[in-house]
């Protein structure tokens, strides 16, 4: 339609400026949309995750959290999946760095850590206190 438009008729100048500024305008806003739905590439452990730790002596335990980077630091709550009744599990505090994170958080009045490695691009493994094997999942929406 665009190229059609210049090789009809001459057109008015003000009118091709106003109809080159709508096409770039709305060019520009359908671009910016879409990246702005794109996580940052360089903040691997930022979303969602399912964490699951093993042979514990409860049991198997499985949370869910979304971490999220606030001023530099990563922050969450841990929810323990299968106990719709259970409280959310406040994180104290997060260590990362590009290779591994440390959640650090209390439960059942023990103040307890897990370190997870990374895997690959959706899965981390590693341990709850250094005692239990933990493994976490990236939740795809």
């Amino acid at each position: 339609m665009f190229l059609y438009l210049l090789y009809c008729k001459p057109l008015n100048h003000l009118v091709m400026k106003k109809l080159f500024a709508l096409v770039f305008v709305l060019t520009a806003l359908m671009s910016t949309t879409s990246f702005a739905k794109l996580p940052d590439p360089t903040d691997f452990f930022a979303g969602k995750w399912k964490i699951m730790v093993l042979a514990t002596p409860n049991g198997d335990a499985t949370f869910t959290t979304d971490l999220v980077r606030k001023d530099g630091a990563l922050t969450g709550v841990l929810k323990v999946v299968g106990d719709a009744a259970a409280e959310p599990v406040q994180i104290a505090k997060i260590e990362d760095d590009k290779e591994k994170v440390v959640i650090y958080f209390t439960i059942q009045g023990y103040d307890v850590n897990v370190e997870l490695t990374k895997v690959d691009a959706d899965n981390l493994k590693g341990s709850l206190m250094g005692m239990f094997e933990a493994k976490g999942v990236r939740v795809k929406e």
